[in-house]
């Protein structure tokens, strides 16, 4: 019962951590985060991900340059991992089954959705790892934005797709809890249902509020704005995302996620 709650305490007093007490993880830990991680479910056994440690300082370096506005988040994480979604490995398996399998045809949105699920599960699986060893973490969404300056960068053959940065280390801060939708708006018996209008705004009210309350995008984005406002900057849809988009739904089609 004991383990139960202390696994328990571990899931409902997680939150990411932006700063670091800078430091490098020991080889023996990176790899019992990993082989912890490799226990998370997967499609058909056929884990399509592929995780590369950031060991060489120069990669670092150059992730720095990638990650704009990020330099001491890069510098400081005890370790640095990209996780990537695996069609070409999982191609390359199905291929020695002989038969005229699934990833051969026009579309696989099935395959391509569940190599991106199977990412995030084993990228859960590495936090609470983590987590369970003293360790803080974020995730950083560059890889995915920027997809072909990180495949040159890592030597990423086609059907791998760089999903997320997981930057691993030493907590630097002891940030509160953060808002999270109330678990009516997200767990349903039975049928959907559907949330006011009024529901939805009193949580991006709330989340303006705590968030204005740590002072969470002057001290992270280093702008001087409230949250909601950055949000809005951060998914408008204007003229520069469009092209970053469209230079991420070619990148996906030519690396077999295909939907």
């Amino acid at each position: 019962m004991e383990r139960r709650r202390s696994i328990l305490r571990i899931l409902m007093g997680r939150r990411s951590i932006r700063r670091f007490i800078k430091s490098r993880m020991p080889e023996e830990v990176a790899r019992l985060i990993v082989e912890a991680a490799v226990r998370a479910p997967t499609y058909s056994y056929l884990q399509a991900y592929t995780i590369i440690w950031v060991r060489s300082e120069e990669v670092r370096e150059k992730l720095v340059e990638l990650c704009e506005g990020q330099d001491e988040l890069i510098r400081s994480s005890a370790a640095i991992f990209l996780i990537c979604a695996d069609l070409n490995r999982t191609r390359r398996m199905l291929d020695l089954l002989g038969h005229r399998h699934v990833l051969e045809s026009a579309k696989h949105p099935v395959e391509s959705i569940f190599a991106v699920f199977d990412s995030g599960l084993l990228a859960a699986f590495m936090i609470i790892a983590a987590e369970a060893l003293g360790y803080g973490s974020t995730i950083l969404d560059y890889p995915l934005v920027y997809p072909r300056e990180f495949a040159k960068l890592f030597g990423l053959p086609k059907g791998v797709t760089p999903l997320i940065l997981l930057c691993v280390g030493e907590r630097g801060e002891a940030p509160p809890l953060r808002p999270r939708l109330p678990l009516p708006l997200i767990f349903h018996e039975d049928r959907y249902r559907e949330a006011s209008d009024e529901e939805l705004n009193e949580y991006l009210m709330e989340l303006e509020r705590a968030l204005e309350r740590e002072n969470y995008v002057r001290k992270y984005i280093g702008l001087d704005m409230k949250y909601l406002d950055y949000l809005r900057l951060k998914t408008g849809l204007d003229n520069s995302l469009k092209k970053v988009y469209d230079v991420v739904e070619k990148y996906l089609k030519e690396n077999l996620m295909k939907f």
